[in-house]
């Protein structure tokens, strides 16, 4: 019972810990920013300066997140470059040297490298599958069309398909799903699924709809065809 509860508190803060993360950097550089704005702060005296008077609460505001969006930007910038990437690397290396932050670290990271990759090699193909029973399908996206070790168990081709809970990308559903159950969406890019997917299915650009419509979908009533 103990172990289940532990594992099943883990999960959760696997999931929150990226979206926590981000909260708390966000809030702590736009403090930061909007602080320096207050009496004797450095930006708080060039725009006074420049304005001949103290800035109105909305202007701060505004300049607050502006500033911190360029930050963002800046830090990003700096880590495609060797210095930044070597002082990105430093820090990563902290972090694994602390026993307790290196597994939340570890997982955290090897999750977020596959799914937020920017050429989504983690993911072959987008699939639809008939989840959890029959007659609703949900969306998903192929890691792996070879199961070794368990196919030979099933006596059956399987194939791997991650489904994704948003808005939260990195938490989902790892399926393994007999081949003959898997529709392939190969009219649908990667990168289309999983805009859709983020989007909650609203994202659906025109020319995605037209080949959805050519390939007979679901919707119209006709299967669409196995590959």
């Amino acid at each position: 019972m103990w172990k289940r509860l532990r594992a099943i508190f883990i999960s959760g803060l696997l999931a929150l810990l990226p979206l926590g993360l981000t909260y708390f950097i966000l809030q702590f550089l736009y403090k930061l920013v909007e602080g320096s704005f207050g009496s004797g702060g450095f930006l708080g005296s060039l725009v006074r300066n420049f304005l001949g008077q103290a800035p109105p609460e909305t202007l701060i505001n505004l300049l607050s997140i502006l500033i911190t969006l360029a930050v963002i930007l800046a830090v990003g910038a700096l880590t495609r470059f060797y210095l930044g990437r070597a002082a990105y690397l430093y820090f990563e290396r902290i972090l694994m040297a602390i026993p307790v932050l290196r597994k939340l670290y570890g997982t955290v990271k090897q999750i977020t490298d596959a799914v937020f990759n920017r050429d989504m090699s983690a993911f072959k193909r987008v699939a639809l599958v008939e989840y959890p029973r029959k007659g609703l399908y949900m969306i998903g996206f192929v890691t792996n069309q070879d199961v070794p070790g368990i196919e030979e168990v099933v006596g059956e081709k399987l194939v791997s398909i991650f489904i994704m809970a948003p808005p939260n990308p990195i938490t989902g559903i790892w399926l393994i799903v007999p081949e003959k159950d898997v529709t392939y969406l190969d009219h649908i890019t990667v990168e289309e699924g999983f805009r859709m997917m983020m989007s909650l299915g609203i994202f659906m650009p025109p020319e995605v709809r037209e080949r959805l419509l050519q390939a007979q979908t679901i919707s119209q009533g006709v299967p669409l065809r196995k590959v």
